[in-house]
């Protein structure tokens, strides 16, 4: 039997007889030629991919920690209010600032800087934060200098016990009441204290277990018949909830610690806006002059009601005494005695002050004594700015002398508005800025990550680099009057002394003028610890997984970042792109905070210490598309 199988010939393909076939197929009655539908071509949704931000010209970053240091609660929202122009100014994406860009659940604001000025920038700002009191800072960038950031402290309003010598209460008006004494409040005639007493108190003191670092606290009293007037003069509707806060300024402390310790945390870091500052210029103009306070104590007051109206004045006539009890150790670096039978004020801007600021010629600085003039400074919390108020007088505090411990003198004044009260003496500076190189104990730059400590019986600065070279030590506005020096790491002092000087042991650098560190080198009792070197990215990727059947590759993305090293806030890193290095310390332990633009949030993920690169995603939402499938054919 032959072979039944059919086949076309070549002469039949070539004559198109594939076509006749075809047909033969079709359902066309009248058998003509139809061509068969074609088949659209396959396709696929893929995610587009992200795009990634620029790097700016500039960045400022704030820290925000609680009085004892530590990062605040998620739960707690902070607020950042600019007091100076926002010129400049961008999200971390680069994009015009918002509203919401000035408020977070995560301790930190970070923000761009599209240019910068030939003379540089400076922003200054307020941070608020409810259930804690406001603070206040100021950061500067130039074009050489780009990259700035500040750690700033916020006090509970409530702090009973903490490492720190601050104290805080928040009371109901009645709820200060004595036995024998009633208190009541009406919009139209004020407050009402009846019975025993016509005034209430609330009195905060730091306690006797802390009596080797600090002594003090204050008292304010509120008489009967007082107001209470929000800022545009208007009554509050029911009685107000009174907060008192009390900073002592750790002046026995400071006499008390060995050469070799240095505090992490103190009382003084929760200055609002620190204690080198600018104030108003004494000569009437609208210039400021730059230079540091030493401080007696600080209090913050507050009345606020149950719709947060705070109260800002006391109504015609009427005031409040807010009475200090001060640290007998504290440093007076602008001694003026004050006469008996004269008038304070009087005599204060004749011999010695002007406005608050001192004028002695070359003041010789002493500790406190009965007698001095203490000039008193207010802050407006939401503009973060102090300004002069009156002259207080020293004097022998009547318990102490009863007891016979003399641990503090009185200082007692009245007000007549709202606001956080300070004894403070202000001293210009001698220069603007003081520069000086830092070497470890084998005379090589130094390496690791330290603060500098300047302090005094009521004054201290802490400063830390969270960005740059460690090698260098640079100080703004320096004090002018004595400080000692200790250089802080992991709860050490580990200043040696000047290069020049030195014997392989910790101790403080006493310096009468800063300024003549200037050009100097100090030694540290220590080498550099062993260094990892590990490389990180930063990268987009497209998370709505669900829209989309083909991914997207990653996408290397500039993001702020900044690590916390065994809990505390350490290194910043902006403007190195997507991928950058960090120097570890071998035994640390470290957290990477990495900012989500895309959704506003910061990620953190724990880091290994190791030389292992890791790349950090940024979940994104990516856009879509179809397209043509190719090469998805099964081949046969």
């Amino acid at each position: 039997m032959g072979n039944n199988n059919f086949k076309l010939t070549k002469l039949a393909l070539a004559l198109g007889l594939t076509a006749s076939l075809t047909a033969c197929f079709s359902d066309n009655d009248d058998n003509k030629y139809e061509k068969p539908p074609v088949k659209p071509p396959e396709t696929v949704v893929v995610a587009v991919p992200p795009a990634a931000v620029e790097v700016q010209a500039g960045a400022i970053s704030v820290n925000l920690v609680d009085a004892t240091g530590q990062r605040l609660a998620d739960t707690v929202t902070a607020t950042i209010k600019f007091t100076s122009s926002e010129d400049g100014l961008l999200t971390a994406a680069g994009e015009a600032l918002s509203d919401a860009d000035k408020s977070t659940t995560a301790s930190n604001f970070s923000f761009t800087i599209g240019s910068i000025p030939a003379d540089g920038v400076t922003y200054n700002y307020v941070v608020s934060a409810e259930g804690f009191l406001n603070n206040s800072g100021s950061l500067s960038v130039t074009a050489d200098d780009n990259i700035s950031a500040q750690e700033i402290r916020l006090t509970p309003r409530t702090l009973a016990d903490s490492d720190v010598a601050i104290v805080a209460e928040t009371k109901g008006l009645s709820d200060l009441a004595d036995e024998g004494t009633t208190v009541a409040y009406d919009p139209a005639s004020g407050l009402s204290v009846t019975g025993d007493k016509t005034e209430v108190e609330l009195k905060q003191s730091i306690p006797a277990d802390k009596a080797s670092k600090a002594t003090g606290g204050t008292t304010v009293k509120i008489k009967s018949g007082t107001q209470f007037l929000d800022k545009d003069g208007a009554a509050l509707t029911s009685a107000p909830q009174m907060t008192v806060a009390y900073f002592a300024n750790e002046a026995t402390r400071n006499d008390n610690e060995t050469d070799d310790v240095a505090e992490e945390s103190s009382s003084l870091d929760a200055f609002p806006g620190g204690l080198a500052l600018s104030v108003a210029n004494p000569d009437g103009t609208d210039s400021q002059v730059d230079g540091s306070f030493t401080s007696g104590g600080f209090v913050a007051i507050e009345l606020v009601d149950d719709e947060g109206n705070k109260v800002s004045t006391f109504g015609e006539g009427n005031t409040i005494t807010v009475a200090m009890e001060v640290d007998k150790k504290t440093s007076n670096p602008c001694p003026v005695t004050l006469p008996a039978d004269t008038d304070i004020a009087t005599f204060a801007e004749e011999n010695g002050f002007s406005k608050g600021v001192c004028t002695v010629a070359n003041p010789t600085p002493r500790k406190l004594a009965a007698g001095d003039i203490f000039p008193v400074w207010s802050y407006d919390e939401d503009e973060g700015k102090w300004s002069f108020e009156s002259y207080g007088e020293v004097t022998v505090n009547a318990n102490d002398a009863l007891d016979g411990t003399y641990t503090t003198f009185d200082v007692s004044v009245d007000v007549d508005h709202l606001s956080y009260w300070n004894l403070d003496y202000f001293n210009n500076n001698q220069c603007s800025k003081v520069s000086f190189d830092m070497v470890d104990a084998n005379g090589n730059a130094n390496a690791d990550q330290v603060s500098v400590l300047l302090e005094t019986n009521g004054f201290r600065r802490k400063l830390t680099t969270y960005y740059g070279d460690y090698s260098q030590g640079n100080i703004n506005n320096p004090p002018s009057f004595p400080v000692n020096i200790k250089v802080l790491r992991d709860g050490k002092n580990i200043l040696d002394g000047l290069s020049t000087d030195v014997d392989g042991n910790a101790s403080k650098l006493s310096v009468n003028n800063l300024c003549d560190l200037n050009g100097e080198t100090l030694q540290l009792t220590t080498t550099a610890s062993t260094k990892i070197s590990k490389q990180v990215t930063t990268q987009l990727v497209c998370s709505n997984t669900e829209d989309f059947e083909v991914a997207a590759a990653p996408v290397p993305t500039p993001t702020f970042a900044y690590l916390e090293r065994n809990g505390r806030f350490s290194n910043y890193v902006y403007g190195e792109g997507a991928t950058f290095n960090l120097s570890l310390d071998e035994g640390a332990i470290y957290t990477l905070y990495y900012y989500d633009y895309a959704n506003s949030a910061w990620l953190n993920e724990a880091l290994e210490v190791n030389t292992t690169s890791v790349a950090f995603d940024i979940p994104t939402v990516c856009e879509v598309e179809e397209v043509e499938a190719t090469g998805s054919g099964s081949g046969s």
